[in-house]
């Protein structure tokens, strides 16, 4: 597989194990063939950033996208499904979609799916107009 990524100045990737940077002024073109896990660095969620149920989530599912012994983070990956469950209820058929996913060992497909629960969860924790003119 090949695949070509563009980087802008400062810009990263997460190719396997190790964390490529564009340190440069300019724009930079990767050229990438082999089979290891990337992950752009604008879908990559430091520990420390997890601070919600689905960040939380999102961060474990990025852990096993990225871990080679998968298998170890599945009592976490888990747990913070429940937790999640009990924060959002409605996202509940949405998480059991995405244990069914790494079950089925589709990890990218789960970190998109559980990216869009993230997203959907910050909309709901957004102040409303009416919230703001306090």
């Amino acid at each position: 597989m090949t695949l070509k990524i563009n980087l802008v100045p400062g810009e990263c990737v997460v190719i396997g194990k190790a964390r490529v940077e564009n340190g440069g002024d300019h724009r930079c073109t990767l050229i990438i063939q082999g089979e290891e896990v990337i992950l752009r660095g604008r879908r990559v969620l430091r520990e420390r950033d997890a601070t919600t149920p689905m960040k939380r989530l999102y961060f474990v599912v990025q852990c096993i996208y990225l871990a080679e012994d998968k298998a170890v983070l599945t009592d976490l990956f888990f747990q913070v499904c429940r937790e999640g469950i009990a924060a959002w209820p409605e996202f509940g058929t949405n998480i059991a979609d995405i244990g069914e996913l790494i079950q089925a060992q589709r990890y990218y497909e789960a970190l998109n799916q559980t990216h869009a629960l993230v997203e959907r969860e910050q909309k709901l924790l957004a102040p409303r107009p009416e919230q703001r003119a306090e």
